[in-house]
């Protein structure tokens, strides 16, 4: 109906110029009227104007209509009521498909929002290039986890970690790698999973890197605690028996003198072995009741405790120690308290531990050095234990929370494996920075 409202207008105003161009051509040719030509010539030139007009209206209304949705600008109205039923018609079927437009356009700009959020908040790194190497996109994760906050070329990644970008450009689409690697001096397991893919006919590289520190430290302290359970209670099983029985046929031997027709050195010999047998038994019962402590963690009882009190009670208590070494220490209690949910004993020994370490990190050092820092920041309180001894090598480090393992030819092995399994209690983590020559850092996080 609209489309033939607007053919009719057409029609009408043609067969009015028709008729007025007959007339005009009729009046000049037959009659010597004067008046009634300069009539009909004016209508004729306004019924023209009007066809030219009206025409013209509709195509710039067409014309602005399809630059609006080119150039993504859906606010505009148009208004036809005044030029006809047609051009109403017609302005009204425009301002319906702009309506539309407008809805897919805040469909498309809530959905672009929804994806900022998540890719600002979420925990995984998200990196894209090009077959070049440009970088296109990095997420705020990235930029932490890299401590980069632009990156130009894939090819910088030589310089932050060369195994990591080994990783990065020979991983086949699809695949999902998890990879130890060190950033600035901490070690780091991350998952890295690569995807290609193709966007307006161009190429590029999609790379998802995630720290799975925390996830794998759990499973490992928990197989740990699992294992060291089975081992003790075996070997308790076996050897309290064995220490036992030793003992009660020594004194069965030496109390019924079954031992008349042996020679003096022969009676040595057995009385010998059984003792040894039975201190070499109590020995091995002893130490495995020392690593029952690693699998049995008590619950933590969690209070409100001032860290920087705690700290400098720890700091008087091992203040004999650092004098005789000759270890100066630095700590500045914060200005305000800074006060955490923790249980106060085995924080204690936390502290203890990661400060003996540092003293014997130092052990000859001229001007050994032990600082300690109290950063609360973005809701997370930051404790660091730091010497300025020889570092830790990158071997060790992969190795030194591993229960058991240890460097020292006295040591147990289980002191950092306690304190992480101690701040994993606490919902909280440790974890250490450090380059040869350059000392080492050890930080709680809660």
């Amino acid at each position: 109906m609209k489309l033939e409202n607007f053919r009719w207008n057409i029609i009408i105003r043609v067969v009015l110029i028709l008729v007025l161009s007959l007339g005009l051509v009729w009046t000049l040719s037959s009659t010597s009227w004067f008046f009634t030509p300069l009539v009909l010539f004016l209508l004729l030139l306004t019924v023209t104007i009007n066809l030219v007009y009206y025409t013209e209206r509709t195509n710039k209304d067409l014309t602005q209509f399809l630059v609006s949705i080119k150039q993504g600008g859906f606010t505009n109205t148009f208004t036809g009521q005044k030029r006809g039923l047609s051009q109403a018609g017609l302005s009204n079927a425009f301002n319906d498909v702009i309506e539309e437009f407008q809805k897919i356009s805040m469909e498309k700009e809530s959905q672009y929002l929804y994806l900022q959020a998540l890719n600002e908040n979420i925990g995984v790194s998200i990196i894209s290039f090009t077959p070049a190497g440009e970088i296109q996109f990095m997420n705020p994760a990235a930029k932490a986890l890299l401590k980069k906050p632009y990156l130009r070329s894939v090819d910088e990644f030589k310089g932050i970690d060369a195994h990591l970008y080994e990783n990065m450009q020979q991983l086949a689409s699809g695949e999902k790698r998890v990879i130890k690697t060190f950033l600035h001096g901490e070690m780091q397991q991350l998952s890295i999973q690569v995807k290609d893919f193709v966007l307006q006919q161009k190429d590029f590289r999609l790379v998802l890197l995630q720290n799975i520190n925390a996830e794998l430290e759990q499973q490992e302290v928990e197989a740990w605690q699992k294992l060291t359970s089975v081992l003790t209670h075996e070997i308790m099983n076996s050897v309290t028996p064995i220490a036992s029985l030793s003992a009660a046929v020594n004194e069965m031997l030496k109390d019924a003198g079954q031992m008349e027709g042996l020679s003096e050195g022969q009676k040595e010999d057995v009385t010998s072995s059984l003792e040894t047998i039975e201190k070499r038994s109590k020995g091995l019962m002893h130490f495995v009741d020392t690593y029952k402590n690693f699998s049995r963690v008590p619950v933590p009882e969690l209070t409100a405790v001032d860290i920087g009190a705690l700290i400098e009670r720890i700091v008087g208590l091992l203040g004999p120690d650092l004098h005789k070494a000759h270890i100066r220490l630095e700590f500045d209690p914060p200005k305000n308290t800074v006060w955490v949910k923790a249980d106060h004993e085995l924080f204690e020994q936390v502290f203890i531990n990661l400060i003996k370490n540092a003293i014997e990190a130092l052990a000859g050092s001229q001007d050994g050095k032990v600082s300690i820092r109290i950063v609360k920041r973005g809701g997370k309180v930051y404790i660091s234990v730091a010497d300025n001894g020889p570092g830790i090598p990158s071997e060790v480090v992969e190795k030194m929370f591993i229960p058991f393992y240890t460097t020292k030819k006295s040591g147990t092995g289980i002191g950092l494996s306690f304190a992480r399994q101690i701040m994993k209690l606490h919902n909280g983590n440790i974890t250490v920075k450090t380059q040869p020559g350059n000392g080492a850092t050890f930080t709680l996080t809660l």
